[in-house]
C-alpha cells in the first residue's frame, strides 16, 4: 500500500500532522505533504510566509526525505526521491511553479481512504492497515530575529578571538566599546539599503567575519567591515540588476554621511 501525510509546520519550527485537506492550504501555512505514490515530499508555502519560515519549512522537508516519519513499526516515506517546492506567490507568474502546481493539485485529487494517526493511503483495496504510536519530527534550529531591524535575521556568532579575550585594562575597554557601535552602524546601513528593495532577505555571519545577504530568488551580496571600511566580495550583486546595486550602494554612502 502506498501511504501519504499531510503537515502544518508551526512557527517555533514542529511539524505537525493534520487532516489530509486542501482547505489546509491556506496563505499563512507552510504545508508538507508525504506522499509515496509519487514518490515525493511536497512542500508548499502559503504567500503570506516570509523568508524565514519557508527556510525553516524546508528544513523539515529535507529531514523527512532523508528519514521518512516513524508510525509504530512502519516508516512513511522512507522511499521518496525528491522535493517538490511551491511558492504560492510565484503560482500564476513562473511556469515551473505553475508546473508543480499542477501536478501537486492532481495529487491532491486522487481518492484516499483515511486511516489512523492522519495517515491516507492511495490504495482503497484490501486489509484496513491501523498504526499507532507516532513519533514528533525533531525540531530545527531557528534563527532569532534582530531586535533592532524587525525585517531581517541575523544569526550572529562569537568569534573564537572574543571567546578567549582577557580582561581588558581600562583604556582597551572603552576603545573596544567606541568602535564596535560604528562597525554596527556600517552593517546596519548595508542592511537598510538593501530592505529598499527586498522586503524578504536572509543574512547569515560567516566564519570569516563576512555578513551574506540573500533574497527570494538568491544572493545579493557578502560583505564585511575591514578597518572601519565596508568592502564587498568580488561576486557581489552578480545576480541583481545594475540599477538595484548603484541604488543600494548609493543609499548606503548616504547613510555613512551620519557617522
Amino acid at each position: 500500500m502506498l501511504f501519504g501525510l499531510m503537515f502544518n509546520v508551526l512557527p517555533g519550527g514542529d511539524s505537525q500532522p493534520i487532516q489530509w485537506r486542501q482547505e489546509n492550504l491556506a496563505d499563512d501555512r507552510s504545508i508538507i505533504v508525504i506522499d509515496e505514490s509519487n514518490q515525493a515530499i511536497w512542500l508548499w508555502h502559503g504567500s503570506k510566509q516570509g523568508l524565514v519560515a519557508r527556510r525553516t519549512a524546508l528544513r523539515q522537508a529535507q529531514s523527512l526525505k532523508g528519514h521518512g516519519y516513524t508510525v509504530g513499526k512502519s516508516i512513511i516515506g522512507r522511499d521518496v526521491k525528491e522535493i517538490r517546492e511551491i511558492d504560492q506567490r510565484k503560482i500564476g507568474r513562473d511556469p515551473d511553479t505553475d508546473n508543480i502546481n499542477k501536478d501537486f493539485q492532481a495529487m491532491l485529487d486522487k481518492k484516499v481512504k483515511e486511516l489512523d494517526n492522519f495517515i491516507i493511503t492511495f490504495s482503497t483495496s484490501g486489509t484496513d492497515v491501523r498504526i499507532v504510536e507516532s513519533e514528533p519530527l525533531p525540531k530545527p534550529e531557528v534563527v532569532p530575529t534582530s531586535s533592532k531591524l524587525p525585517k531581517p535575521v541575523v544569526k550572529l556568532e562569537p568569534t573564537t578571538a572574543a571567546k578567549e579575550m582577557k580582561p581588558e585594562t581600562a583604556p582597551e575597554k572603552e576603545k573596544a566599546i567606541a568602535e564596535s557601535p560604528i562597525e554596527e552602524a556600517r552593517i546596519s546601513f548595508v542592511l537598510k539599503a538593501i530592505l529598499d528593495h527586498y522586503n524578504d532577505i536572509w543574512i547569515a555571519k560567516k566564519k570569516d567575519g563576512s555578513y551574506s545577504v540573500e533574497m527570494m530568488d538568491g544572493p545579493v551580496c557578502q560583505f564585511s567591515i575591514e578597518e572601519g571600511s565596508l568592502k564587498f566580495s568580488t561576486n557581489s550583486f552578480s545576480g541583481i540588476s545594475l540599477n538595484i546595486k548603484t541604488e543600494i550602494k548609493k543609499k548606503y554612502a548616504e547613510l555613512a554621511k551620519l557617522l
